[in-house]
This record gives C-alpha cells, sequence and structure tokens, in this order.
C-alpha cells in the first residue's frame, strides 16, 4: 500500500508539471494519466465505504468479531419491541399513491400482535369471511422463527377439501430481520421467497 501511495504521489507531481509547462496535447495526456493512475485507489475507496456502511447498518459497528449471539439478541428485542400493528405485504400493495396504500390496509392489513418476549401472533382477515386465520411466530436462534398455522381456522374458512395441502404447510420457519423501524424482511424457508413487511398508519 505504501509503495502504491509513493507511485500515486509521484504520478501526480509530474502529471502537474507536465500539465503546467508542455503544449495543450500534453497537457491532455497527463490529465488521463493522472485520472487512469487514481482510479483504482477512488474504486477501493469506494468499495471499502460501502462494506463499512453495509456492516454498520446490519452489525452496528465496524469492528471485527461484534458478537453474533449478542447481535441476535439485541435484534431479537428491537423487532419485539416494534412489532404491534397492523402491516402489510408490500410485494401484493398498491402503492401508486398514498390513497390506495391506505384502502390496501383497511381491505387487507394484518394484525400483528405481541405474545412474550420471544413470540407473536399474525392476525389475517379473509376475504369474503367473517373469520381471521392466526398463525404464531416463536423464537428459535439468530433471526430464525418457528411458525404454526392455526389449522382448524384453515379448515373452517378454505374448506376441509384442502386439507392436505393445509396439513402439509402448517408449520415452517422464517427468518426475520428489520429493515426499519416500520418495514420488516421475512424469508420463508420453504419457499425460499421474501416477505416485505410495511407498517400501515395509525388511525
Amino acid at each position: 500500500m505504501k509503495t502504491n501511495g509513493r507511485l500515486l504521489l509521484v504520478a501526480k507531481v509530474m502529471s502537474q508539471q507536465l500539465a503546467d509547462r508542455g503544449p495543450p496535447m500534453l497537457r491532455l495526456s497527463a490529465t488521463l494519466f493522472t485520472l487512469i493512475l487514481l482510479s483504482p485507489a477512488a474504486g477501493a475507496s469506494a468499495l471499502y465505504d460501502e462494506l463499512a456502511a453495509a456492516k454498520i447498518k446490519l452489525l452496528g459497528t465496524t469492528r471485527p468479531d461484534p458478537g453474533m449471539g449478542l447481535w441476535a439478541q439485541k435484534t431479537n428485542e428491537t423487532m419485539m419491541s416494534l412489532i404491534e400493528g397492523k402491516w402489510i405485504d408490500l410485494g401484493y400493495s398498491d402503492l401508486t399513491n398514498e390513497d390506495n396504500m391506505k384502502k390496501y390496509c383497511d381491505k387487507f392489513g394484518e394484525s400483528f400482535k405481541k405474545l412474550t418476549d420471544y413470540s407473536f401472533d399474525i392476525i389475517g382477515p379473509v376475504t369474503r369471511s367473517k373469520h381471521a386465520i392466526h398463525r404464531e411466530y416463536i423464537f428459535k436462534t439468530g433471526i430464525s422463527y418457528n411458525y404454526r398455522w392455526n389449522i382448524e381456522q384453515q379448515m373452517e374458512v378454505l374448506g376441509s377439501g384442502n386439507g392436505k395441502e393445509i396439513l402439509k404447510n402448517a408449520n415452517g420457519t422464517s427468518a426475520l430481520l428489520m429493515m426499519t423501524p416500520n418495514t420488516l424482511l421475512e424469508i420463508d424457508f420453504s419457499f425460499a421467497q421474501p416477505i416485505l413487511w410495511g407498517r400501515c398508519p395509525t388511525e
């Protein structure tokens, strides 16, 4: 790194001398020469900034070995402190404007209820039905949570003819991570598809 730094310094000095004293074509060549030499350093600096910012955003520090067990515990505590409220699946939501978002929340918003410090319930309304379907999430490890659908409610709402499929997907595991205080990323391990939850505005 020191050698590279010296080379860059020499290149800067030489280029500056050429730019100050040489004819126009030589000055242009000097400028291009400097840009070529400096571009890897600029790229490396931008890469470092990107990596450091990503680590700070996820782990809260640039230090090595921040203690992943402690990080997972704090991550769970933060999520559980923010989980209460009505949420929508942003993937299916109409966010073309704020009014459409509010209408979608009113019609399809799912209630997240904290049960304990390590578990919560999602209560999802069912279109054209007076019933709702519950599923409970229980902390497992890291950022993974086991979930369990209320199969009796599913049978009642969806019909016993769907029993085989209901039982097949009755239990599962998801990774949950708060992206911001109002957005929650869920990755269902069974389907390997992301669900980005967004908090609905309070009344």
